[in-house]
C-alpha cells in the first residue's frame, strides 16, 4: 500500500470516526444530514447537521477530524450561533449561504430542507 492510499485511509477513519460521535455510522451517512452554512475564506466551511435524536450539531471542517461541534436542541437556536461566528469574524455576506432553503425562506424560523439543498 502506498503512502498516498494509507493517508487517504487514516483520513476517513478519523472522519467516521466523527460521524460516530454525532451519532452516524460513516460520514456519506452524516454528510446526508449536513446543510453548508457559510464559507470561510478561502476554503473551510461551517455546517449544520441534524443529528438521530432531532438536535442540531454546527461544526466547521478547519484543520484535522475529529472537527470540534456545539449541540442545540433548536434549529433557531443553532442557525442564530453560527451567525453570530460569522458577524464576529466580518465575513462578507457573499459568503453567507445556507443550503436547503429557497432564495425567500426565513432561515431562523424553517429548518433546512434536503429537497431545497444546493449539492456542489
Amino acid at each position: 500500500m502506498n503512502l498516498i492510499n494509507s493517508l487517504k485511509k487514516l483520513l476517513v477513519k478519523d472522519l467516521d470516526k466523527f460521524s460516530q460521535s454525532l451519532g452516524y455510522t460513516t460520514w456519506d451517512e452524516l454528510m446526508d444530514n449536513t446543510f453548508h452554512i457559510f464559507t470561510i475564506p478561502p476554503d473551510a466551511e461551517w455546517f449544520a447537521t441534524k443529528l438521530p435524536n432531532g438536535n442540531w450539531a454546527v461544526w466547521n471542517d478547519e484543520g484535522q477530524p475529529p472537527f470540534k461541534h456545539k449541540e442545540f436542541e433548536k434549529w433557531k437556536d443553532a442557525i442564530k450561533y453560527v451567525r453570530d461566528v460569522f458577524e464576529r469574524n466580518n465575513y462578507s455576506e457573499e459568503n453567507w449561504e445556507p443550503h436547503g432553503f429557497k432564495q425567500d425562506d426565513d432561515w431562523y424560523t424553517l429548518e433546512p430542507d434536503k429537497n431545497k439543498r444546493i449539492d456542489d
